[in-house]
């Protein structure tokens, strides 16, 4: 079992020390083919829209001092850990700042809630 903890420490040492085995270097030396015929990658076409996004998203001012669980499906997480790994924007900052957006561009559904509560007997 120590044998298994000792290579796996081992393996592990290689690759934050950027150090890799002789078989893997000899691969790495090779140099990639060049082809005319590659085309240079195109800017994202989207990415001032998201530069842009992200930047306001940043500047937004969050005060987290109330915790709620919320449920999200799978494709959504996915979604808000890319985020998290690409832009490095907290999943609750993404998720507030989504909630602040879509009630200023729906101001009627916040006084719709205030008059139906208004409304309620409780």
């Amino acid at each position: 079992m120590n044998d298994i903890k000792s290579l796996a420490d081992r393996l592990r040492d290689q690759l934050r020390t950027g150090d890799a085995d002789p078989k893997s270097q000899a691969k790495s030396k090779k140099e990639p083919p060049t082809d005319s015929k590659r085309e240079k990658k195109d800017p994202l076409p989207n990415q001032e829209n998201a530069t842009a996004f992200f930047n306001e998203m940043l500047n937004f001012q969050v005060e987290l001092t109330e915790k709620s669980l919320i449920r999200v499906d799978k494709k959504t997480l996915n979604l808000l850990k890319r985020i998290k790994l690409t832009q490095g924007v907290d999943m609750n900052r993404f998720i507030i700042y989504a909630l602040h957006q879509y009630l200023s561009q729906n101001p009627w559904l916040s006084d719709y809630i205030n008059e139906t509560l208004k409304n309620t007997e409780l």
